[in-house]
């Protein structure tokens, strides 16, 4: 079985047109990194059940090529010569499929669709498994999204004092990459109960102290991309909410995963789920690996601070 080339672009697809938005953003992407893109199609094992038994394995690898074929024939011409295409036929489910071939990988590019509700489901397990799991960043691409030249900005969302200090350096590159401005971003907000008490007495002074806390992090981090134009925010808002109504205006949202449990797509987390299915732009999903000096609870905090699922 071939195996896909370091540092490429792992794409999941499923036919001709049904995943322009993602392969578009792949292709853009190897083409400026130099990367291979790597078309991967997963055919389901056959569930016990009709119609699916009475699809044969030989008739599903003759249909899976037809597919790949017809899909790098898509790719090969939005990259006009300048990307190396692979394709790869696998068979399982497909976030665990991407989820093995992302140890090679530079990124892993999936699409989320959001016409019908079984579709959401069957799309939100492959996206959220992927991202929940997978070895190296991965890319949620809306279904109808489109490049817009004005959406110039990379919006980073982060926790107190900066970190994961991962993320911050994975939006600090792509904003280099691309030419971006980069919106680094901290909200916060507690339940009602709480946040009209509290944020009464101390949210002024609280939000002074850890916007010094996130400008002293992003200047250290700054040190290797000094070209990067950078806007630091702390705001008295629902996190995703904020990353959200930023993607708006935004050519990718980065946030942060770390902790997983087995293989449940929901370890993903509420507040990257929310905004992978409501964002206007692409969604980075960074995997996070602990650092001496940072919290150890940072990732309840992306869970609790936001009660949207």
């Amino acid at each position: 079985m071939r195996t896909i080339s370091a540092g490429s672009i792992v794409v999941g697809v499923t036919g001709r047109g049904r995943e322009a938005p993602a392969l578009r953003f792949a292709v853009d992407v190897a083409r400026r990194e130099g990367a291979r893109v790597a078309l991967v199609h997963v055919t389901r094992n056959p569930l016990p059940s009709v119609p699916a038994a009475l699809v044969d394995r030989v008739e599903a690898a003759e249909v899976a090529e037809r597919i790949l074929a017809d899909v790098a024939e898509e790719a090969e011409e939005l990259a006009r010569g300048d990307v190396a295409v692979d394709t790869f036929s696998r068979r399982g489910v497909p976030a665990e499929v991407l989820v093995g071939l992302s140890g090679a990988a530079r990124l892993v590019v999936v699409q989320h669709r959001t016409s019908g509700a079984l579709e959401r489901l069957v799309v939100g397990s492959t996206s959220h498994g992927a991202a929940a799991h997978s070895a190296c960043p991965v890319v949620s691409v809306p279904g109808d999204w489109r490049p817009d030249p004005r959406a110039a900005e990379v919006v980073v969302g982060v926790h107190e004092g900066g970190v994961p200090r991962q993320v911050l350096e994975a939006g600090f590159a792509w904003a280099a990459a691309t030419g971006s401005l980069l919106r680094v971003v901290h909200a916060w907000r507690l339940d009602a109960a709480y946040d009209d008490i509290i944020s009464n007495r101390v949210a002024a002074e609280w939000r002074a102290e850890q916007k010094e806390r996130l400008v002293a992090t992003v200047a250290e981090v700054r040190g290797a991309w000094p070209e990067v134009e950078v806007e630091v925010e702390v705001r008295h808002q629902w996190p995703a909410d904020v990353l959200v109504d930023d993607s708006r205006n935004a050519s990718l949202v980065v946030i942060g995963r770390r902790g997983v449990h087995g293989w449940v797509p929901e370890h993903l987390g509420s507040l990257a789920r929310t905004v992978m299915r409501a964002a206007r732009c692409p969604v980075m999903v960074v995997p996070v690996v602990e650092r001496s000096g940072e919290p150890r609870d940072w990732a309840l905090v992306a869970d609790e601070v936001s009660p949207q699922t």
